[in-house]
């Protein structure tokens, strides 16, 4: 009987979080000011490539 390969889940993470602030925080900017919005897409940015690259170390 052959074995079944172990389940690889990921760790937890803050960049989920993060992101989801970055997008409410630009949609808040979209209705009010530009530097909200400004902090916002600063902070999507900062969230994808801190998730992105987690996720890569995380696999290699």
């Amino acid at each position: 009987m052959s074995e079944r390969p172990a389940l690889h889940a990921p760790s937890p993470s803050i960049w989920p979080v993060t992101l989801a602030l970055g997008v409410g925080l630009a949609v808040v900017g979209l209705v009010t000011v530009w530097p909200v919005l400004a902090a916002g897409a600063i902070l999507i940015a900062l969230a994808l490539v801190g998730w992105i690259a987690q996720a890569l170390e995380e696999s290699g």
